[in-house]
């Protein structure tokens, strides 16, 4: 591919099976040290987390290490040792899916959501009543020594309590299942329509793709690392990124500021801006197309300005939805445009949609022949089955047929909206304009859903809240990777599944025992305190006070939806219109806010070298800005070892 990202795959590659036994064994010793080392990171020394994106530096700093070191040892002897191109590819995969598991993704939302209104009650805040008592028995710990046990720490010598976990996880095992099924199925069901019809330049990609390219025959690493380019932004990123490592240990010499916070006075409001520089961010936004660019900061800095405006006019409609995006006027909006971009991408995907289905229950051929990842009848089986599974665990815990389905409804919209800001758009970190649990009590009412499904949609909050970090990016990201290799391809949905079971068991015994060793309180100040209490807070709040559905943010849903609508058929009718409806619906979330000034910067760049230099000059810049996502990634991971052997903690270096 030559750093060119318009090209398509060349590779001649053998025609024999990517997934061999020796690409399983390493690929299977990757998930081991994401299950166990990430949440040591994470937990233990608390510095910079290796999974906190959808591209984790984790991930490709192992890599790395693979590619870069040991992989090319045994070739040295025998170059047939050496793991080939489909087999460095199934073990990326295998690291990339495990890295949605032990930490953000999951385990660490999970435990603290199942046990934290029970531990965080009190006789003040009346939790105790108002929610725990509304949870079902079978899929929280009951036994409050064993909760506060977790929380705060055992005595020295005092085992681990296991055996009153093991019910609550099993059951919890349901749920998650339902949920991985349904999303593998639904990346599964659009990759065709986003790889091959729309062409979505899935940004992130770039660089695993690059890290693979050229290994074989008589090459012993990727043509990447012979690439000077490359190297030049690798040490541009590697040593700012650890500059900032080195002044943890050492705070006289002078800071390096990559955040600045400005407000700007509007009246009685103001307006707060963001200038975040964060050199990989700005590397992807180079990659993707101008007008999305453009879009994406556009669309955040005018809703920076929105806000403020609704909240001087009177048009808030009451207090910020909790991970909402600004007012609930704003992120009602939004979700109105989240609604409009996946249901039209549901419409243009109509026959392929159509098509799958079909051959999953008559056996006609698959409309994309062998290339798929997995069968329509596999495909159509875990969309099914997925749903099934999700609502009627929600129904059991409490929470009425209708509510569920409108739940999945919005998880659905939500979960497709920011992947597709990850796989167009190139935004690496997710945050939802509106929660699905906000969504289902603004369409049914409070008082409708009632304290037990109130008290169910807190559990939800362990998957489809603070979703930062959630498996439908990476799956979609997997199936990228698996369309690049060529031959046999067998054994997708198995490689998911080793790499899930495994990691999910890692992560979730070392978070435990981290937990009754240390005191979970200790190990991370929001997933073990603030996440738990937001989740109690939402159903406290709606159980004491309960609301029919909210018509007026309705409204608001229905002005973004329209809107959206109108920005789509402009984008599509006019030629060279500037702004991309994505920018529209993902803007306004916290991550864009956040990034929105290193989004700026990649765009100017991108357009500033193909104003001044031409095509030729973009791709040279592409090989460049390869190297400072690679340069910044390994850092962090260079700094999260030293963190690990000297035992310094809150060295954060690399936050989004």
């Amino acid at each position: 591919m030559a750093l060119d990202p318009r090209a398509e795959p060349t590779h001649s590659e053998p025609d024999h099976p990517a997934v061999t036994i020796r690409a399983l064994i390493v690929g299977v010793l990757g998930v081991i040290v994401v299950g166990i080392g990430f949440p040591y990171a994470d937990l233990i020394v608390q510095g910079t987390r290796p999974a906190n994106t959808a591209l984790p530096f984790g991930a490709i700093f192992v890599f790395f290490l693979l590619v870069a070191l040991i992989n090319p040892l045994p070739g040295l002897l025998r170059r047939k040792a050496l793991l080939s191109r489909p087999e460095l590819l199934v073990v990326f995969i295998m690291l990339l899916v495990a890295s949605a598991v032990p930490t953000w993704g999951l385990v660490g939302q999970v435990l603290p959501i199942m046990t934290g209104a029970q531990y965080y009650a009190t006789p003040s805040n009346r939790w105790q009543q108002t929610v725990v008592e509304h949870l079902p028995d079978w899929a929280v710990p009951k036994d409050q020594a064993v909760v506060e046990g977790f929380y705060e720490g055992l005595a020295p010598g005092e085992p681990v309590p296991w055996a009153p976990w093991i019910g609550p996880l099993l059951a919890w095992v349901v749920l998650i299942a339902g949920l991985y099924a349904f999303t593998l199925g639904v990346t599964l069901l659009f990759h065709s329509q986003w790889n091959d019809h729309e062409k979505l330049v899935y940004p992130l990609m770039r660089l695993p793709i690059e890290m693979v390219n050229g290994v074989g025959g008589n090459r012993l690493v990727p043509t990447i690392l012979s690439n000077k380019l490359m190297w030049i932004g690798f040490l541009f990123a590697f040593l700012i990124t650890s500059y900032v490592g080195v002044r943890h240990y050492w705070h006289s010499i002078p800071a390096l500021n990559l955040r600045t916070n400005i407000d700007i006075p509007m009246q009685n409001e103001t307006i707060p801006i963001r200038l975040w520089f964060n050199p990989s961010v700005a590397a992807f936004t180079y990659m993707i197309h101008a007008d999305l660019a453009f879009s994406l900061w556009f669309f955040s800095l005018f809703t920076q300005i929105e806000n403020p405006l609704m909240r001087m006019w009177g048009i808030g409609l009451g207090t910020h939805e909790i991970y909402g995006a600004g007012t609930p006027a704003i992120s009602n909006q939004t979700m109105g445009a989240m609604i409009v971009l996946v249901l039209y991408g549901c419409y243009t995907a109509r026959h392929r949609i159509k098509a799958v289905f079909k051959a999953a229950f008559d056996g006609t051929p698959s409309p994309d022949g062998d290339a798929d990842a997995a069968s329509p009848q596999v495909t159509v089986a875990l969309l099914i089955f997925g749903f099934l599974l999700m609502v009627g665990w929600m129904h059991v815990a409490g929470l009425s047929i209708v509510a569920s389905v409108v739940f999945v409804f919005a998880m659905f919209v939500t979960f497709v909206a920011l992947t597709r800001a990850t796989i167009q758009g190139g935004v690496p970190v997710s945050r939802a304009a509106l929660i699905p649990q906000s969504f289902t009590t603004t369409m049914l009412g409070s008082r409708f859903i009632g304290p037990h499904g109130l008290a169910t949609l807190a559990l939800t909050f362990a998957f489809a809240a603070d979703i930062r970090v959630f498996m439908m990016p990476f799956t979609a990201h997997a199936n990228k990777l698996w369309a690049e290799i060529q031959g046999h391809k067998r054994g997708f949905v198995w490689l998911f599944v080793v790499s899930v079971v495994i990691c999910g068991l890692l992560g979730t015994w070392f978070t435990i025992r981290a937990g009754y060793n240390e005191g979970a309180v200790w190990l991370s100040s929001w997933l073990f305190t603030g996440c738990p209490q937001a989740a109690a807070r939402f159903a406290d709040e709606h159980i004491q006070n309960p609301q029919g559905p909210g018509y007026s943010k309705m409204g608001f849903l229905a002005v973004g939806g329209a809107v959206m609508w109108g920005l789509t058929v402009l984008h599509y009718q006019i030629p060279r219109w500037p702004l991309h409806p994505l920018g529209f619906a993902i803007g306004p979330t916290q991550p864009v806010v956040d990034l929105w000034f290193s989004i700026f910067l990649g765009w100017f760049a991108k357009w500033l070298v193909l104003r001044l230099g031409g095509y030729r000059s973009f791709r040279v810049g592409v090989a460049v800005l390869l190297g400072v996502i690679l340069g910044q990634f390994v850092a962090s991971g260079v700094w999260g070892i030293i963190d690990g052997i000297t035992q310094t903690t809150d060295n954060m270096i690399y936050v989004y």
